[in-house]
């Protein structure tokens, strides 16, 4: 049942965020250091602490990976076939590519898979929550400049990302054999990372929270209606046929287009501020986003049988 669905994986959630949200309002919390605390600490943490316990099989991980890749391509295209048929101009073409390509895979999307599926719906859950990172930070110079970046600027960015380096390091200690909880030197101090990334989920539902407590007006009530249908509708039609195609597993399956359902990421507001690509349609979409996944993430959790 539909109440079943949002009691189980969808309360907790919305519990956490709640309590974010009512502290911004009443506190004077900075969310910019809070988000260079999860950017650069726990969510590294976590990617890293995961990717050494992860038991999925190489083949597995690319085909994740790729249907990440497919629902954030797939939604960019079908945004940007109708911003040219209505004629948009560049800056609002722009504005609705980050609204509908780049999804909360992180923040919303890794605590409703872990509520959802358990540990092994987390770690796949993460797998796809990386691929979009990568894609988050390098597409979207290039998206909120209109084109005027190039690849070296792509680059540059990818290799700023502390997620890379987690990614990078944990598969080093994995390859040399390295355990969490091992009776060892090295086993202690990846126990304490563990601690760490185990604060990870929670906090990143309160920054969520936070986050959506600004003061936020919908701008443009048409291209919001597009970019949120694109983003909660249309990405994760996107993720089945690439899930099928790819002939993933049932939980992988769901997993992927679970994730291929999350609003649009709240960071994307950053970037339209940076590059000036219409902040306020880009925050009012995020909002809209965010409150009417609510009811189709139900909906879709009802289907999985959750």
């Amino acid at each position: 049942m539909l109440i079943n669905a949002f009691i189980e994986v969808l309360l907790p959630i919305v519990v956490v965020v709640s309590i974010g949200y009512t502290l911004k309002r009443f506190l004077p919390i900075d969310t910019r250091s809070l988000n260079r605390l999860s950017m650069y600490a726990l969510s590294p943490a976590l990617i890293f602490i995961n990717i050494i316990k992860i038991n999925i099989p190489g083949n597995d991980i690319l085909r994740i990976s790729l249907v990440s890749v497919a629902a954030c391509l797939g939604s960019g295209l079908i945004a940007l076939v109708i911003a040219r048929f209505l004629r948009q101009d560049a800056k609002s073409t722009s504005a609705l590519l980050l609204v509908t390509m780049f999804m909360n895979s992180g923040n919303y999307g890794l605590p409703t898979a872990n509520f959802a599926f358990g540990p092994a719906g987390l770690e796949r859950a993460l797998l796809f929550f990386i691929a979009q990172a990568i894609m988050a930070q390098t597409l979207t110079i290039a998206i909120a400049q209109a084109g005027q970046s190039d690849w070296k600027t792509g680059l540059r960015q990818i290799f700023k990302m502390p997620p890379i380096y987690a990614v990078i390091a944990a598969l080093a200690l994995r390859w040399m054999g390295f355990e969490v909880g091992a009776p060892n030197v090295a086993g202690a101090m990846l126990n304490g990372i563990d601690l760490l990334a185990q604060a990870t989920l929670p906090f990143l539902l309160m920054l969520l929270g936070m986050q959506l407590a600004q003061n936020t007006a919908i701008e443009d009530v048409k291209l919001t209606t597009i970019g949120v249908g694109i983003r909660l509708l249309a990405s994760p039609l996107i993720a089945v046929g690439a899930a099928l195609l790819l002939d993933l597993d049932p939980l992988a399956t769901k997993v992927v287009i679970l994730q291929a359902s999350m609003p649009t990421a709240v960071n994307m507001v950053l970037y339209s501020l940076e590059f000036d690509a219409r902040p306020q349609f880009v925050a009012g979409s995020v909002v809209v986003s965010t409150v009417l996944s609510l009811v189709t993430l139900t909906i879709l959790l009802t289907l999985m049988g959750i």
